[in-house]
């Protein structure tokens, strides 16, 4: 996916951002803000892909800032709020009629936690309405398809935070007798989850985790680790979460895909055809 025209005054608001986290005000601020005004006027084009090109912006911030890790506290908050809410999250799950659709819809809600571009607005409040919408694109029955014919699964991790609520879906996809390998950047990246973040939410009890082998936002091929590009070729589908995946990933033709994603922004939203904030189960299979 190509950008569009909302992506560069948000790709200049990503970059205040961090330099809020990192503490950076006044002149170095500003020296700092002239440097990403440039660097996205240099690099601004109609075949740019929105999550490569915030990539290299993040990496190019981190060299000005010398904080590699600018969302480590909003990520660590994040994982501890959505951890208050598990057990709201599994009873709606142990309560509804189709577990597998409950724990989509949860997992869905989660996107919400969101620091790293939007900031985060999810309560239990948030997280009841969230459930309560469906999707407008909803491949469900597609999606439930290729769980019956299929034995391995590779889930591509968004947000920290929101993978509590994802490791309530893998168990319901372990529950269905599918083999779950999950997949962490390997270095931090605005608020993406990390191996850190698995662990303070329990997941890698709960399945496999991997790194992505970068600290790329969605995939990146030329940067993919030996492991995870075994996977991507052995796997029998791809689960993909957030707007950086579908990014990334859009015109991936190799295995079946499901993006499962918040349209948070207009350019993704005009991308899918759907409402700004729509939740979204598309399912591609080829």
């Amino acid at each position: 996916m190509h950008v569009g025209e909302a992506c560069y005054p948000c790709l200049i608001e990503q970059g205040r951002r961090v330099l809020k986290q990192c503490g950076i005000y006044g002149e170095k601020e500003e020296e700092i803000m002239q440097m990403v005004e440039e660097f996205v006027a240099t690099n601004y084009s109609s075949e740019a892909i929105p999550a490569l090109l915030g990539t290299e912006l993040h990496r190019m911030l981190k060299k000005l800032t010398s904080c590699d890790d600018p969302f480590r506290k909003a990520k660590a908050e994040a994982n501890a709020l959505a951890m208050e809410l598990i057990p709201l999250a599994k009873k709606i799950i142990d309560d509804a009629q189709d577990r597998l659709e409950a724990a989509i819809k949860v997992a869905l809600a989660g996107n919400l936690l969101d620091y790293g571009v939007y900031g985060a607005n999810t309560g239990e409040g948030v997280l009841k309405k969230a459930l309560e919408e469906g999707p407008v694109i909803n491949h469900f029955p597609q999606l439930k398809r290729l769980i019956k014919r299929s034995r391995r699964v590779l889930y591509l991790l968004d947000n920290a935070g929101e993978v509590a609520f994802d490791k309530l879906l893998i168990e319901e996809l372990t529950r269905l007798n599918l083999e779950v390998t999950a997949v962490v950047k390997s270095l931090p990246v605005i608020n993406d989850a990390t191996l850190e973040d698995a662990v303070q939410v329990g997941l890698t009890h709960t399945c496999r985790v991997i790194a992505s082998g970068s600290d790329a936002v969605g995939v990146d091929f030329k940067e993919a680790s030996e492991e995870l590009l075994r996977e991507f070729n052995s796997s029998d589908f791809i689960i993909a979460k957030g707007q950086g995946h579908f990014e990334t990933l859009d015109a991936y033709t190799t295995r079946p895909i499901v993006f499962l994603l918040k349209a948070k922004c207009t350019t993704v939203a005009r991308e899918l055809g759907v409402p700004e904030g729509s939740s979204v189960v598309l399912v591609r299979s080829f």
